[in-house]
């Protein structure tokens, strides 16, 4: 039993190796932002380019290598991925020399495609090697490495750019991607290979919705019609046209009709998407918020963002085990509420103008992950069908992963809408309390969904 219970720890940390290194890199580059915008010259939404196109490039593959998953099997696609994502962040580092924010925001992309091989699969290595009755404790577990990465990201950030140049951020990242890689062809057991591969027309449709649905929202908000705006728009709506046609009339689908059919999966996952929209959104703002308007340095920054993060780590497992033994409605229902509560706090802030409560919505909106994820998680993998977990844990990642990138775009885009492109302090002001204003509908549409799955929901 001992065995069996250290062998499953190995697993799950293994797996988890994905969910920490995203979480790393990601809030890695948000605590660099401010100073890479300062180094190629940008404005901030351009400049959020640099999390956009990773969140696309990770979004539009997360489902074909989910499919992939269960045709190659789990573990073969897993290290394949950790490698291409060290490959791509050692690279990352080295486009510093070459002085071009395209040439960086392209390597990105190479990590990015590693990082959806990984991601796509973790949930379906994890839930496929622990038993039903401990699943929503392990979850909490695998949660944790989230915000170890989570913590640890914005520190190393802030102490690194201090200390050598925004480029070492990449290669820290890329050298734990080797770590990853060892452990996971260490402990990683083979599964899945009994699958059918993705629709290739429908895989590319909706990666063009992804990435010009996307490009036409955050330009618009900036610089409203432009030409841009609209080229882009009409590509979005024709590939979610044919995205739509492939999906009813494909033999194997992109996405697997037997789970979008499924409220008791699909509710979830959307409320899940809205969560990490305020989540995304508020830390590519909060960097630029206290390095503008407040002084910080990105050590410091690094340092306060420390907190969300313990309260993700403590949190975690309890609401995981709760889950497990009482059900993940109520508890899910507080974390929404929580995290309405956080942005609200985000929006009055400036004017308060005191450091205290960012500290205190940095807080909340740890209250509100730790709370929130694992029993989500549980309620969502609890009711997918085992031959389809492989597809599942890819869907999920990949609706996550669009709540990320949705927040990234939207929340800085409208600060930028009025605050303007050389703002004063009094117009940063109000660019940063539109929004985390549009955070809090966010939020509060959470909380609406999350209200709304007494009656739909098990698990």
């Amino acid at each position: 039993m001992v065995d069996d219970g250290r062998r499953q720890m190995l697993i799950v940390s293994s797996a988890a190796m994905s969910l920490f290194l995203i979480s790393f890199d990601i809030n890695m580059v948000n605590i660099a932002l401010p100073t890479i915008t300062a180094h190629f010259n940008l404005d901030v939404a351009t400049s959020a380019w640099l999390v956009i196109l990773f969140g696309v490039v990770l979004c539009g593959l997360l489902l074909p290598f989910g499919k992939a998953g269960d045709v190659i099997g789990h573990r073969r696609l897993y290290i394949l991925g950790m490698g291409i994502f060290s490959v791509g962040n050692f690279s990352s580092g080295f486009s510093y020399h070459l002085n071009d924010f395209l040439a960086l925001v392209v390597l990105r992309g190479i990590s990015a495609t590693g990082a959806a091989m990984m991601v796509s699969v973790n949930f379906a290595i994890v839930s496929l090697n622990l038993p039903e009755d401990v699943r929503g404790r392990g979850l909490g577990y695998f949660s944790i490495f989230g915000a170890l990465g989570f913590m640890l990201g914005p520190l190393s950030s802030g102490l690194l750019i201090d200390a050598l140049q925004w480029n070492w951020i990449f290669y820290l990242s890329g050298s734990i991607g080797i770590v990853g890689l060892v452990m996971s062809v260490a402990f990683i057991p083979e599964s899945g290979g009994m699958g059918k591969p993705a629709d290739m027309q429908q895989t590319i449709a909706m990666f063009l919705l992804l990435l010009f649905g996307i490009l036409a929202l955050n330009r618009y908000l900036v610089e409203g019609m432009s030409d841009v705006v609209v080229i882009s728009a009409i590509i979005a709506l024709t590939a979610a046209f044919l995205a739509y046609r492939r999906q009813s009339k494909a033999e194997n689908p992109l996405m697997e009709r037997a789970i979008i059919k499924r409220r008791d999966i699909m509710l979830p996952l959307f409320c899940m998407s809205l969560i990490y929209m305020c989540y995304s959104g508020s830390m590519v703002l909060l960097p630029f918020y206290l390095e503008y308007t407040k002084g910080l340095s990105p050590a410091a920054t690094g340092m306060l963002f420390l907190l969300p993060a313990f309260f993700v780590i403590v949190l975690g497992p309890i609401s995981g085990g709760f889950a497990d033994r009482r059900g993940s409605y109520s508890i899910t229902l507080v974390a929404t509420a929580v995290m309405v509560v956080a942005m609200l706090v985000f929006v009055a802030m400036g004017r308060l103008d005191w450091i205290i409560f960012t500290s205190i919505g940095l807080i909340l909106m740890g209250v509100s992950h730790g709370l929130f994820n694992a029993p989500n998680n549980r309620r969502v993998f609890c009711n997918v069908p085992m031959p389809h977990i492989g597809t599942a844990s890819g869907m999920h990642q990949m609706i996550r992963q669009i709540g990320n990138l949705v927040g990234a775009a939207t929340m800085p885009a409208v600060y930028q809408m009025f605050a303007g492109t050389e703002p004063s302090l009094s117009m940063m002001q109000t660019g940063f309390e539109w929004g985390f204003g549009l955070g809090l509908i966010f939020a509060l549409l959470a909380m609406i969904l999350s209200i709304s799955m007494r009656n739909v929901c098990r698990g």
